[in-house]
């Protein structure tokens, strides 16, 4: 495996919603990690203000609080991120189970971004080829269609 280029800005890609606290301690220990190694980060864990922040932490389901920002207010603010201010997104654990890393996901396809695992378990980082990331996001994809028609026959 080779490590992911450090001359671009990467942007973390994972799971948020539905996890305790926004899943944020993990978004926040692979930033460090990665700034540690070098890289450039952009963490969604650590866009919004003190207070969103800290509510975000004492949530314990990891859902959106009625009348705060919607699921669309973030992930439009952080596709618009992946497609204007990055050259690379760096996938966390769960990103295949989430919408919005998903999104995120194909939005860097499109732009052509560069791609990298990052193992929370074993704190390391390996670079992943797009077509690999294509490939994977399109069965995820398939899985949720299938998904969806059973739900609706």
């Amino acid at each position: 495996m080779s490590l992911p280029d450090k001359s671009v800005s990467y942007y973390l890609a994972g799971p948020m919603s539905g996890i305790p606290q926004c899943n944020f301690p993990a978004f926040t220990k692979a930033a460090q990690t990665l700034r540690d190694w070098g890289y450039n980060i952009i963490s969604p864990a650590e866009l919004d203000s003190p207070d969103m922040i800290a509510a975000a932490m004492a949530n314990t389901t990891g859902e959106i609080t009625p009348g705060g920002p919607t699921w669309g207010d973030f992930l439009s603010r952080d596709v618009k991120i992946v497609a204007d201010k990055v050259g690379g997104i760096i996938l966390l654990d769960g990103w295949r189970k989430s919408r919005g890393a998903k999104l995120e996901v194909c939005v860097g396809l499109l732009c052509k971004h560069k791609f990298a695992r990052f193992y929370n378990d074993t704190e390391r980082v390996a670079s992943l080829d797009p077509a690999y990331v294509a490939f994977t996001l399109s069965e995820e994809l398939e899985k949720s269609e299938s998904s969806n028609k059973r739900r609706r026959a």
